[in-house]
């Protein structure tokens, strides 16, 4: 069984005891005794949960006011707003809930666990939707916090700091694409962003995230080979290759450790290996000063070309996009890079 990356969440008997529409902000269930201490139990799981990276979402039919006055207000709310990387309180149809988040988010359905008290509301989900996996929440919310705590799909321990950050990376998401709803045009809005790339050479600091990028990113990925923490360090080692990854922040937050270059060097030409880079960044201009910043780097070192390792796959559309743009027939001169995008800023570590 694959490991999952969200759970959605359904609200009245799933997060709080009762219907708030109907018993109002002060009749649900959500106390430190009785039925409600189930629900804060449940809560607080979900809460290690994100802790650990997983990524929460709510789908739930409900009133938006009389829903999200209980998650600003409710003085014991475990989780709150900034807790949830996406919210659908509505009276739309749950499925469509469920693709439009998976839309918002950039991940497959298959990546989502969805927990609803409703069993009407589980079988339809599971006959429209069968990518999501939806258990059977048990009927007692006594059993809720337990329930939760075995379900197999997420992983013991955070293994990276990226790993920790991604709930919290996918609440800031949210935050910039409300941002973006105030400007005129999208360079405006990523000049407003504030975007810095760290680069790092041949640093062996960040391997365990470094393999984790081989082996999860798919979309933006020029030649999919799953490296272990042991290959990238001996490649880092070796005088004949050149290992490159950077850190991306903005105004919002920090992305993360965002990509991975492996270069092979060759007299006067650089062969592109790997470069990949995590799509939650894709379209933002990153991956052409990412570019830019090969460029440079093979211009100081007297470098005439740069080819490119592409290998087709059914999802790296992104990445056959950008080789397409840039290269001609896997080469580009290094005088025809061109400069970096003037909203991105680019700092080095160790070079």
């Amino acid at each position: 069984m694959s490991l999952k990356k969200c759970i959605v969440l359904d609200l009245d008997n799933t997060l709080w005891g009762g219907i708030v529409g109907e018993d109002g902000l002060k009749g649900i269930k959500l106390a430190l005794n009785g039925a409600g201490a189930d629900f804060i139990a449940f809560q607080q799981a979900l809460l290690n949960l994100y802790n650990r990276g997983v990524i929460l979402a709510v789908n739930s039919r409900n009133n938006y006011e009389d829903a999200i006055k209980v998650i600003r207000e409710h003085p014991n709310m475990i989780l709150k707003e900034p807790h949830f990387a996406a919210l659908r309180i509505n009276w739309s149809d749950k499925v469509m809930n469920l693709i439009e988040l998976a839309k918002e988010l950039n991940i497959g359905l298959d990546s989502m666990v969805f927990l609803d008290d409703d069993p009407t509301n589980r079988a339809t989900v599971r006959a429209m939707l069968s990518e999501v996996e939806v258990p059977e929440l048990p009927p007692n919310s006594a059993d809720y916090a337990k329930f939760l705590i075995n379900l197999p799909y997420f992983p013991v321990e955070a293994l990276t700091d990226e790993d920790k950050m991604r709930g919290n990376m996918y609440v800031t998401e949210r935050l910039r694409l409300e941002a973006e709803k105030s400007f005129d045009n999208r360079e405006e809005f990523l000049k407003n962003l504030g975007l810095e790339l760290q680069i790092f050479v041949d640093d062996s600091n960040a391997t365990a995230r470094l393999a984790q990028l081989t082996e999860k990113t798919n979309q933006f990925n020029i030649n999919k080979n799953p490296l272990s923490e042991e290959e990238i360090t001996k490649l880092i080692k070796q005088d004949d290759y050149k290992v490159i990854h950077g850190r991306l922040t903005d105004r919002f937050g920090d992305h993360g450790i965002i990509n991975l270059i492996i270069i092979k060097k060759q007299d006067d030409v650089w062969y592109l290996e790997q470069l990949l880079m995590s799509c939650r960044v894709i379209g933002r201009g990153v991956e052409d000063a990412l570019l830019s910043v090969i460029g440079q780097m093979a211009k100081s070192n007297q470098v005439k070309k740069l080819n490119i390792n592409f290998r087709q796959t059914e999802k790296n559309k992104p990445a056959e996009d950008f080789v397409n743009k840039h290269f001609k027939n896997n080469l580009i001169l290094v005088d025809e890079i061109a400069v970096l995008p003037s909203w991105i800023t680019v700092k080095y570590g160790k070079v």
